[in-house]
């Protein structure tokens, strides 16, 4: 081996002081960029912590709004569950009543008391025995509420005053009550449907109030009296306004402008001092905005719309401030420290400089034109190999890499070139298959008979999974939830033949039905089916006019249905065998009938087959459970509900299967 050799080359005095100055105007730049981005920083920090406090109040106004409303919902079931006791008084025990007595204090008891005394207990008896069964849906609700609800009060026409809550030792000795000319009695008689008063002072002295109040009526659908439940403001402060931030205050604001605040109390929003006139007039007109008052505070605010009231948070401008604040300082100390770095760096470089310019030899100027020619694209270019020494070994290895390199490129290009037509075309495919599918929501926006979404998500590129919904005629709608066995290209093929001959075949016929309709697909599917494919296909047909249908399940997953007011339940009967697995197959059919607000949901075994990283099944429980978590949302926001839960189980494990789901409420014999 030849013996290497140690070339050295004097580096003109001016290199060192050129090295210098760049790194000085390099570090300059720098700093300056340092700079401005901390101003930019805690401008954008700050606009950052507005956007979050703005993001906080709308999801506060959006929580308020649900609760609210959930109140006047709770209230309006108990009207009604009021009039189906006057309606069919036969299907409930007679239950009998007390008068308040001061050893049921903290006891949830049933009540009463009489209007005036122009009525005898004689008159109302049976009213009252009948009315005592109220308490089995007061007592969930006010259960639930876990304190927020403190009574109800039942006052009727007839003179009767029944009220349930845990605080009969503060009346003792009422005998008669005149509900009639209270408030909450005129405004539910006024309105027809259950509404709020504006803040009150208790009359029993419990602090100021809000009652929510509603009309039911009799047998003969006559109005027959009132029933409300009272809400302590400092309650519904601490259920709905309050706010878990630092240095900041919520308050909600009623329809006449008063404001209610921590400890119960109220007052009008123009008596705040903290409150600028402009602010206060925009939280009165409902508007929705963020407001720095100039006095330390911001503001954000917006309205609550089921009952026209306002919500508002207050927060110190030093929580908006701060974090910015906080971060330009640590910018600061950043500056600092980088500026001692660099002053080491340049100190450290200097001496390097002097080091290598020492080891650069001559033939490293050849080499770089080498470097240059093949760098250029010139693949083919060989640089000159002088001597055996380190820069002799880097001209062979740049000779290397230049004929690796060309091979590479040429392998890389025809994969890619591959990898791009193959990826075009499943982009096409993938929209291809969606554009198939019905995607326009509401479907037929004339028709107020039905409310119906669905949706389709591919565990690939394509899927097997497809749903498809369309009217026979003006009086049938024809619903399909179908599955293709295998994944990909070929189930996505064989999906597209399915789903046209089902829809083609159901629209040509004049018998509704989904068993005849199978029949054909079946024998049609059959023919030349070598790749042995097959799809299980739930399909139903329902007369819009009375909600009597028709279901024929081919090998597909139990549908779930939920009657009006009532939870989602599998609805389980017999199977037949998958479409395309034999010509000749019968499919069998099942009645069902459907009334108005009842709900069908429909999907696909992606749904309970989903599976988490620990391999367990999200499961027909699961999927049950998330349907009746708010079983009265309409189709498209269940199967939102049903999404969001696979989502939440599955977490970060890959999709093994399409997911698709359909949702039908029947609205047709209101």
């Amino acid at each position: 081996m030849k013996k290497r050799k140690s070339i050295r080359v004097k580096i003109h005095s001016t290199v060192i002081p050129i090295v210098l100055l760049s790194l000085v105007f390099i570090g300059t730049l720098a700093y300056i960029n340092m700079r401005r981005i901390q101003d930019d920083s805690s401008e954008a920090l700050t606009e950052r912590m507005k956007a979050n406090l703005t993001n906080i109040v709308n999801d506060k106004i959006a929580f308020a709004d649900f609760q609210i409303n959930g109140y006047l919902m709770d209230l309006g079931n108990v009207a009604d569950y009021i009039h189906r006791l006057y309606m069919n008084p036969e299907n409930y025990k007679e239950r009998e009543v007390d008068i308040p007595r001061a050893e049921n204090k903290d006891k949830l008891v049933m009540q009463k008391c009489l209007l005036y005394d122009s009525v005898t207990w004689d008159m109302v008896e049976k009213e009252t025995l009948l009315l005592s069964n109220s308490e089995d849906i007061m007592n969930p609700i006010i259960t639930r509420s876990k304190g927020c609800i403190t009574d109800f009060n039942i006052a009727t026409e007839s003179g009767l005053n029944l009220c349930y809550d845990t605080q009969s030792d503060i009346k003792v000795g009422v005998e008669y009550y005149d509900s009639t000319q209270t408030t909450w009695y005129k405004l539910a008689k006024e309105k027809n449907a259950p509404c709020f008063t504006d803040i009150y002072t208790d009359s029993f002295g419990r602090g100021d109030m809000i009652t929510c109040t509603a009309p039911f009526y009799n047998e003969k659908n006559e109005f027959a009296g009132v029933v409300m439940m009272d809400i302590l403001i400092s309650d519904l402060y601490n259920r709905v306004i309050k706010i878990d931030l630092e240095q900041a205050t919520a308050i909600l604001v009623d329809n006449a402008g008063k404001i209610i605040m921590p400890e119960g109390k109220s007052y009008p929003i123009k008596e705040n001092a903290d409150i600028n006139v402009d602010t206060a007039n925009n939280i009165l007109a409902g508007k929705k905005s963020l407001d720095y008052s100039g006095s330390g505070y911001y503001y954000a605010y917006g309205p609550v719309s089921n009952v026209g009231w306002k919500y508002c948070v207050m927060i110190s401008d030093a929580v908006i401030l701060q974090p910015a604040e906080a971060m330009g300082e640590k910018i600061r100390s950043s500056q600092i420290t980088y500026i001692l770095i660099f002053i080491l760096v340049i100190v450290l470089v200097s001496l390097l400089v002097n080091i290598v310019a020492k080891s650069i030899t001559s033939p490293i100027s050849s080499l770089k034109d080498d470097v240059d020619e093949i760098s250029g694209g010139n693949l083919d270019h060989q640089a000159k190999v002088i001597d055996n020494d380190e820069i002799g070994d880097l001209a062979e290895k740049f000779n290397s890499m230049a004929l690796s390199l060309k091979d590479y490129i040429k392998n890389l290009t025809a994969v890619t070139a591959e990898k791009e037509r193959i990826g075009a075309e499943l982009n096409v495919a993938t929209q291809i298959q969606a554009d198939m599918l019905p995607r326009i929501f509401p479907p037929f926006p004339d028709r107020h008979d039905m409310d119906i979404y669905a949706t389709m998500q591919p565990a690939k590129e394509v899927g097997g999974d497809f749903y498809d919904f369309f009217l026979i005629d003006d009086d049938h709608i024809a619903l399909v939830m179908a599955d293709v066995s295998g994944k990909g290209v070929p189930a996505a093929l064989f999906m597209v033949i399915a789903k046209t001959l089902i829809k083609n075949r159901a629209q040509m016929s004049n018998d509704y039905s989904p068993s005849k309709i199978l029949i054909d697909v079946n024998n049609t599917l059959c023919e030349g089916n070598e790749a042995e494919l097959f799809v299980t296909v739930w399909l139903g047909i329902i007369d819009l006019r009375t909600g009597k249908g028709m279901a024929a399940n081919a090998g597909h997953e139990h549908p779930a249905i939920r009657r009006a007011n009532g939870e989602y339940e599998l609805c389980i009967y017999k199977h037949s065998p998958a479409v395309a697995t034999m010509e000749g197959i019968r499919f069998r059919e099942h009645e069902f009938e459907m009334h108005h607000g009842d709900t069908l949901y429909v999907y696909t075994d992606g749904v309970a087959e989903a599976t988490n990283a620990n391999n367990e099944l999200f499961g027909n429980e699961r999927m049950l459970a998330a349907l009746n978590a708010d079983p009265s949302l309409p189709p498209k926001d269940i199967l939102k509900k049903v999404k969001e839960s696979i989502d939440e189980f599955v977490g970060e494990a890959p999709q093994f299967d399409d997911i698709t789901m359909l949702g039908f409420t029947y609205l047709g014999d209101a």
